[in-house]
């Protein structure tokens, strides 16, 4: 696996770091844990750690300790294999030992993440099948602060990534969570840990100015940046990790930033939400919404209306009200428009309906060819209005966060036997239950 993913001169690099990192006592790595939970409780903030089940099993005093003071324990497989390349009952057996680990050790989970971000749809139907609430093993690519790397072995290495990962493309999906079959997906941001400090050899600025930026895009589009920062990296990425969490905290609107847990519930709960259009007359139309207090909602031209929020946008507190305009406040979809442009449109919370009358509506989109998720926003950003909506996060966050990373390994020992536990799963889950 590491050979795929690095190469055979990134793989050899990286055993030699791996050394450095781990001990033959948990102590290295209780000091690192530590450092990264100190520098999240600075900013108010609960991390998310998905842990591997064996792991956990191993040292259960120490990772149950945080799992206590409010750091979220997400499960990381029974061991650190690649579920990508399971099918459907060997990934229910696993995970369904794994999970049995977790309830044994007295750590909840209530969802998941793939290893190496590597998972397939039998991963998926298991874990609906179990009753996990989310998974975050997709990986999104951001654009690279200075563009893509040159040339050469770091861009050789970032490409192999980006390809392992099945990384999408930031700039042309919504950066957000999606709930699908009653388990909500969590992005994963790239570049991460591994990446910036391995693959491209930034250094320490450069670090945190490349997760700056993912900052800056999200906040000013609205979507999710989950942090990845595996905890062995702490005293490589611990700096760029405060300099963001103290960005993040500065800006305004602000952000809602919680665990994966939260923000899965709050995607759950907000599918429920609704914003009604009706016809009340003529250029006359009743808007109503059904959700809870902390739900936003957005209203764009519409005269006089909530208080000034981000761009042309304003934040409403009523929850019915009238609205006076020759075009009604929703979005218009032609009948030739992809199927998935009406669900993207329900999950972003535009009310909607299918009509190919283009000047009656605040926006319209009529979509033919390879056109994105990017696409139909931008398309609606760029609509004169008037447009209400449902906005992705509560209390009028204008964009979210969450800081995690994946605990593979605690001792040199659990790092050398991950080789032979995903080997021989069965084994390896017999050893620990």
């Amino acid at each position: 696996m590491s050979v795929r993913s690095r190469g055979p001169v990134g793989s050899a690099t990286r055993t030699a770091k791996v050394l450095l990192r781990f001990g033959a006592t948990p102590s290295a790595m209780a000091r690192r844990l530590e450092r990264y939970r100190a520098i999240t409780a600075e900013y108010g903030i609960s991390p998310t750690w998905p842990a591997t089940a064996c792991v956990l099993a191993r040292h259960p005093d120490l990772l149950r300790q945080y799992a206590d003071e409010g750091v979220e324990l997400a499960l990381h497989g029974l061991v650190h294999g690649d579920h990508a390349a399971l099918d459907r009952e060997q990934q229910r057996t696993s995970i369904a030992r794994a999970m049995a680990i977790f309830e044994r050790c007295g750590v909840a989970a209530t969802g998941f993440r793939g290893p190496y971000l590597r998972y397939n749809e039998s991963t998926l139907d298991v874990l609906r099948e179990i009753g996990l609430g989310y998974h975050s093993s997709q990986a999104v690519a951001f654009p690279l602060r200075d563009g893509e790397p040159r040339p050469g072995r770091a861009a050789t290495r970032y490409g192999l990534a980006l390809a392992f990962y099945g990384a999408l493309d930031a700039r042309r999906v919504s950066v957000t969570p999606k709930l699908r079959g009653g388990l909500v997906d969590i992005p994963v941001a790239v570049p991460d840990d591994e990446i910036l400090a391995e693959r491209l050899d930034l250094d320490q600025s450069a670090r945190a100015a490349e997760w700056v930026h993912i900052l800056e895009h999200t906040h000013e589009r609205g979507e999710l940046f989950t942090v990845q920062l595996h905890p062995e990296r702490i005293p490589e990425l611990g700096e760029a990790l405060r300099v963001t969490l103290a960005d993040a905290r500065r800006r305004r609107p602000a952000l809602f930033i919680a665990r994966l847990d939260q923000i899965a519930a709050w995607w759950r709960r907000r599918s429920s939400f609704r914003v009604i259009v009706t016809r009340s007359g003529e250029h006359r139309y009743r808007v109503h919404v059904a959700a809870d207090p902390d739900a936003t909602l957005v209203v764009r031209g519409i005269a006089a209306v909530g208080t000034p929020w981000y761009g042309p946008d304003a934040v409403y507190e009523a929850r019915d009200f009238e609205v006076v305009s020759p075009r009604i406040p929703i979005v218009g979809v032609s009948a030739r428009s992809p199927r998935w442009v009406t669900r993207l449109l329900a999950e972003e919370g535009f009310p909607f309906e299918l009509s190919d009358a283009r000047g009656a509506y605040g926006s319209h989109i009529d979509l033919v060819g390879d056109a994105s998720e990017a696409d139909v926003l931008s398309a609606i950003d760029a609509a004169p209005g008037p447009l209400v909506r449902i906005w992705r996060w509560p209390n009028a966050s204008r964009s979210a966060l969450a800081v995690t990373g994946d605990i593979d390994a605690i001792t040199l020992f659990d790092f050398a036997i991950r080789s032979w536990e995903t080997r021989a799963p069965a084994r390896a889950a017999g050893k620990t239950s």
